[in-house]
């Protein structure tokens, strides 16, 4: 076989240089040619970085939204409805059972009518029972403004303007619109309210007190809550609850919390023994909703303006002789909270009693704590119903 055989052409001496020159050229091309190479490598890379970004960066809040329009019809409560109760704003409302008293049950600040969703069937048993969600909370609108001067066909002023949104003069108002208006409820009333919800019982029953026969306080929040403990609590309620719940909004709003949801990282806030599947994934779709997180900073926000409406009522009109009022508290501490936080709580509630409601009836809950409505159900309906038969007995005397 032979070989390759590679001529080298001859060079003379007069065309040395420029083949160096042409050698040397072509290679400072070679190398500028590499180089470029590299920086092209790196912009590639840069730019998949910067699309991997945009991808986390609206991809989830994307499919949160998605899921939210989903899930909103999924998880209704099919047993409830939503009611207009001026301006095409909606609360939610479901109603069970039959007989009178109605009883109307508010939840504590910030959560939805599915805190009592072991409380009310007992309760079913004896007679109409309701829960309702505040505005802007679980499926209920937030609050609409009326931008005209008149109010319907009465073409009087505009009151509702100037009751700021969030606050209990709002919040009556709306029940009453929601329970006498735009759904005729048989009366009177028994007012079942744990934490705000309590504070809103006792500014309802004072605005409205012919529909009310009766009132049942849970843990209820005190407007002289702030002054306990050198006002720990007033720096616990805007130092670390809102701000935390302002953090849970905008994780929603980007998707990040029903990613933390999904991993396990959060849960939601009815945590106890038998809570039905449906209320578990519901308060999950609901902490994914940045318009129900936003709510809850609002009610939490505007408390003080809620505690100065309280005392202003109390001033103007006392809470009427005839109205039933029970106090129901637990014997334990909220073992979450710090124990300085719990004792402010606790003096704040028996000055309320002590204060305004010295001959209510005050029960106290063996083995409970703040969140008896979902982990003692039984305790709570039982002392419903007794209050139910205690009215009943008294509508029965006056009725002879």
């Amino acid at each position: 076989m032979r070989k390759r055989t590679i001529v080298k052409p001859k060079a003379d001496a007069g065309n040395g240089s420029q083949q160096k020159e042409e050698y040397s050229v072509k290679t400072r091309g070679e190398q500028s040619s590499s180089d470029s190479g590299g920086g092209g490598g790196f912009g590639r890379r840069l730019l998949k970085a910067v699309q991997i970004l945009i991808i986390i960066t609206l991809v989830p809040p994307f499919l949160n939204y998605a899921a939210l329009q989903k899930e909103s019809q999924e998880l209704k409560p099919e047993d409830g409805q939503l009611y207009d109760i001026a301006w095409g704003q909606k609360l939610f409302k479901k109603c069970h059972g039959k007989g009178s008293p109605t009883v109307i049950m508010d939840a504590p600040t910030g959560m939805t009518s599915d805190v009592w969703e072991l409380v009310w069937p007992s309760i079913a048993k004896f007679t109409r029972v309701c829960v309702y969600d505040r505005a802007g909370l679980g499926f209920s609108d937030r609050p609409l403004k009326n931008y005209s001067q008149t109010d319907g066909e009465d073409a009087k002023s505009n009151i509702r303007n100037k009751w700021q949104p969030f606050t209990l003069e709002r919040m009556a108002d709306d029940l009453n619109k929601l329970i006498t208006t735009s759904s005729q409820e048989t009366q009177p009333f028994i007012l079942v309210g744990a934490e705000l919800g309590a504070l809103v019982a006792q500014f309802y029953t004072q605005m409205f007190d012919n529909q009310v026969a009766g009132i049942l306080l849970i843990n209820p929040l005190s407007d002289d809550l702030f002054e306990q403990d050198s006002g720990s609590w007033e720096a616990h309620w805007f130092g670390n609850l809102i701000p935390s719940f302002q953090s849970l909004q905008l994780g929603a709003a980007l998707g990040l919390v029903r990613l933390a949801l999904i991993v396990g990282l959060i849960n939601q806030p009815l945590t106890g023994t038998n809570i039905p599947e449906d209320v578990v994934n519901r308060q999950k779709y609901l902490l994914c909703h940045p318009k129900h997180l936003s709510s809850i900073v609002d009610e939490y926000h505007f408390i003080n303006e809620s505690f100065s409406q309280i005392r202003t009522m109390r001033m103007l009109k006392a809470l009427p002789s005839n109205v039933s009022v029970t106090v129901l508290s637990g014997n334990y501490y909220d073992e979450l909270m710090p124990s300085h936080l719990n004792k402010a709580w606790a003096k704040s509630e028996q000055n309320l009693l002590s204060k305004y409601y010295p001959r209510a009836k005050h029960i106290v809950i063996n083995s409970s704590d703040r969140h008896m409505i979902y982990r003692n159900p039984e305790a709570i309906s039982e002392q419903v119903i007794k209050l139910i038969k205690q009215i009943r007995n008294k509508l029965r005397i006056k009725n002879r």
